[in-house]
Parts: structure tokens; sequence; C-alpha cells
């Protein structure tokens, strides 16, 4: 079994990877999380840690799923870095404006 993004069958048009991509019988595409579902998963993240108060704001949430696409390991991956940032300004919530900054760069 083989998993990973759309870029990674995207790579396999490249030479090198022919042999793998010519292996590959069956193609399954998963779709997104919806965005109360993508809310859900960072805040199940955060309770999972201890966090008893709701440490993103709403924006930051609905940007966090924008910029998503709802993939699980992108929702994770932007959430951890923008409460990196939120840290770093001294924030109590991470603010649309963290998100916005880890989606930029």
């Amino acid at each position: 079994m083989l998993c990973g993004a759309e870029t990674l069958s995207l790579r396999f048009g490249l030479t090198m990877l022919e042999a793998l991509a010519n292996s590959i019988t069956v193609t399954i595409p998963v779709e997104g999380l919806a965005p109360e579902e993508s809310t859900s998963f960072v805040e199940a993240r955060l309770n999972a840690c201890g966090a008893h108060a709701p440490l993103f704001t709403k924006n930051a949430l609905t940007l966090i799923h924008q910029a998503s696409g709802g993939i699980l390991r992108t929702i994770g991956t932007i959430a951890n870095a923008a409460l990196f940032k939120a840290f770093l300004a001294k924030s109590t919530q991470v603010e649309a404006e963290h998100v916005q900054s880890v989606v930029q760069r």
C-alpha cells in the first residue's frame, strides 16, 4: 500500500519513478475534511495535549481549513506553525494574522 498526497502521484511522471508508477494498480482519491471537521481535528489535538481554553480564533481555524484544503497533515503543519508564531508574539490566542504569516511563507 502506498499513500500520499496528489503531489506524490504527479511525481510519478518522472522517468526515474516510472517503474514504481507502473506497479500501482488502484488509485483512490480522498477528499479533504469539511470545515467543521477541520476545526474538530485541531480542537481534538489540542485537548489531547491538555489544552482547555480555545487557543485558535474562529477566523484562524477558517483560514487553516482554506489553506490546507482539509488535508489532515497540512492542517496539523499549519496549526503547529501558527501556534508557534502566536507564542513568539506573546499572544494568548492564535489569530488569523498568525496563520496568514505561516501560509504566505
